[in-house]
């Protein structure tokens, strides 16, 4: 199994990918699990420079960025599928962008990107609702393969608490949409953020970038960085 991670993770890197992890997705989609038990994680950073460009509302220049790194994403999950089914197993790949709205579960997706990051141990979830790599911080997006090709994966660990006391995304949301708890098993998204309150407030201000599919206020103000900068932090 450890030959097919190093395989994959060879591949991902080569084609610039960030971080790579593997996870089994029995908690997290035990439906699922029964055909596809297996994640692939995969992590790409976005640019400091356009994030911090960030002042009060997103740029063009985000919104363009943010577009490009995801369809990135869905040539690298793409890639690593075509790679899997070369093997002999099935994949199926879940776009780093993909929602599946209902009026169940409204901004529902196939599966959580987050969850399957943080089971395979490359982050948490913070106060801002967002996925806080432990490599590069909250400046990242996600994407995700779900497979039968049996893979190595490391047990799940307490995840860190990285926010502490910090509540500086929560001041700063102009949406008023986090509550300002950190994630932990069984807390709902609802106790996290308000998910509506969050989509309705970026599609009334932000319109005319990206027609509001866009923000990231949130991202550019927390100052965890990751690894990198850990000891300052």
């Amino acid at each position: 199994m450890e030959h097919y991670n190093s395989v994959i993770e060879e591949k991902l890197k080569r084609l610039g990918v960030s971080d790579v992890g593997f996870a089994k997705i029995e908690r997290i989609d035990p439906v699922r699990a029964r055909e596809l038990p297996y994640a692939v994680s995969i992590v790409v950073k976005l640019s400091d420079y356009v994030v911090d460009e960030i002042d009060g509302a997103p740029t063009f220049a985000y919104f363009q960025h943010y577009r490009t790194v995801n369809a990135f994403i869905d040539q690298a999950i793409l890639q690593t599928g075509l790679l899997i089914e070369s093997l002999g197993y099935r994949y199926l790949p879940v776009a780093a962008s993909q929602s599946i709205p209902s009026k169940e579960t409204p901004y529902s997706a196939l599966i959580s990107h987050k969850a399957a990051a943080c089971a395979a141990g490359l982050g948490t979830v913070g106060k801002s609702a967002l996925f806080l790599s432990y490599r590069y911080g909250p400046r990242v997006r996600l994407g995700t393969v779900l497979t039968d090709l049996p893979l190595a994966c490391a047990q799940e660990t307490a995840r860190r608490d990285v926010c502490k006391s910090c509540m500086l995304c929560v001041k700063s949301c102009p949406a008023m949409a986090l509550v300002g708890n950190v994630y932990r098993d069984g807390l709902a998204r609802t106790d996290i953020i308000d998910a509506q309150a969050c989509s309705t407030y970026m599609k009334e201000k932000f319109q005319h970038i990206g027609r509001g599919a866009v923000c990231g206020i949130c991202m550019r103000v927390c100052p965890y960085r990751g690894e990198k900068e850990r000891a300052l932090w």
